[in-house]
């Protein structure tokens, strides 16, 4: 089926489906803004470009897929680049709606299996896996006749969480939208002897989830409430987990969209934070002795990266980096990883402005991303850049620091809330 007759049937059935507030967007067509997307990749056009690539880097790139597939059935695609001893993990596109993220992880990673002597270099030194689109769902996902999903209110994607519609009366999983699916950047397992655990239950408090359910629940198959404390329902997440434990990366960069921002009336272009889940940290030592160590390990290490991408950053006029105001919740792929030892970093990347300013977005992002990568190459430590130097280089925008995070404002009880997430209530998060 073509993309405009996929593109003519969800607009068709967004209009006779959806209420008069609600998104009514669909990849290659108006975005929110009525911002044009149709220079993004499909998924079969991702699958392609990814395939094709690491067909034509004489070795220099494989291609794989991750071990559990979408609540679709798709799979969802990665890539390892180089062979060296010290791995570093890139992921993008964890909601579906923050989208220019795919390709800055794409451009990269065709950047790094060509010929260059820099790309030979970081090849020789670094294995990087890089997965530029996590959400596969929430950016164009389809049933099986090839027509757009829709979540409960009749909305198609690209939206913010996975597709998961399996709760849609009553109390529902945390961080999760009533009849659509999980905010995937909220379900990352962070105990190293716990792969499959739902960091969400029982309840996150002021000392973060000390639990550990290591059961895999299938969310392709019905189940309930009560399997919220079996194990991590959402796929996506257990996914990037898998890959964290296959290749111990000493980095772990995030890429996403934020919101718009103003710093002293100059728009921020992009925003970057490192783990903030000590108090997790200090509540795991009472059940694993190197919790803490751990933790300020990849602080120190996330802290060193952000020095990298604030130096890159200054080179180029349309990049204007903050702090992120980013929460403590442990589930957090930033502070999941960080509590696993990887130096973790958030890259936020202004979003929906305009099909040209996109171009810039992907610049912020491939620049950032390839110079950390470039550092790492030469001391995979990154002993030459000073940690203390962050808090410094980088200053939250208008001083608003990062904040605790409580479950989004939400009481969490057994993994569940009475509301859930909602497109009109979006501001617990820019993007994150």
């Amino acid at each position: 089926m073509s993309i405009k007759t996929i593109l003519a049937a969800a607009l068709a059935a967004a209009a006779t489906l959806a209420p008069a507030h609600a998104q009514t967007t669909v990849p290659n067509g108006p975005y929110g803004d009525n911002d044009s997307v149709a220079s993004l990749r499909t998924y079969e056009q991702l699958v392609a470009a990814l395939k094709s690539s690491a067909h034509t880097s004489r070795g220099a790139m494989t291609y794989g897929e991750l071990p559990w597939k979408s609540n679709t059935g798709r799979a969802i695609p990665y890539v390892v680049v180089g062979t060296g001893p010290a791995a570093a993990l890139i992921i993008a596109q964890q909601h579906g709606d923050e989208m220019e993220t795919s390709d800055s992880a794409v451009n990269l990673a065709r950047t790094l299996a060509n010929n260059s002597t820099a790309s030979k270099a970081i090849r020789n030194a670094l294995r990087v896996i890089i997965v530029p689109r996590v959400n596969v769902d929430g950016f164009d996902g389809r049933k099986a006749d090839g027509t757009l999903i829709t979540d409960a209110q009749g909305r198609v994607p690209p939206w913010r969480q996975n597709y998961d519609r399996t709760f849609s009366t009553g109390s529902v999983p945390a961080f999760y939208q009533r009849g659509r699916g999980y905010d995937i950047n909220r379900y990352h397992a962070f105990r190293p002897e716990c792969p499959l655990d739902n960091p969400n239950f029982p309840n996150i408090g002021p000392l973060g989830v000390l639990s550990c359910e290591n059961e895999l629940v299938d969310s392709t198959q019905p189940y309930t409430r009560t399997d919220l404390g079996r194990g991590n329902p959402v796929p996506e997440a257990r996914n990037i987990r898998w890959l964290a434990d296959q290749f111990t990366p000493v980095v772990t960069l995030d890429l996403h969209h934020q919101g718009t921002r103003v710093n002293d009336g100059n728009m921020v272009t992009a925003s970057t934070l490192w783990p903030t889940a000590a108090a997790t940290a200090q509540a795991l030592q009472s059940v694993d002795a190197g919790a803490v160590a751990r933790f300020t390990r990849g602080q120190t290490m996330a802290k060193r990266v952000v020095v990298v991408i604030a130096q890159t950053l200054a080179k180029y006029p349309y990049a204007d980096l903050s702090l992120y105001p980013g929460g403590t919740e442990p589930g957090i792929s930033r502070n999941a990883y960080g509590l696993l030892g990887s130096g973790s970093v958030l890259l936020e990347l202004r979003g929906g402005i305009g099909t040209k300013s996109g171009g810039y977005i992907q610049k912020i992002g491939y620049h950032a991303s390839y110079a950390v990568l470039e550092e790492l190459a030469r001391d995979a430590d990154l002993r030459g850049f000073d940690p203390n130097q962050a808090e410094i280089l980088v200053k939250p925008a208008n001083g608003q620091p990062p904040r605790p995070g409580q479950g989004e404002s939400e009481p969490i009880t057994d993994g569940t809330v009475a509301q859930g997430m909602s497109d009109d209530e979006d501001d617990h998060h820019l993007g994150n």
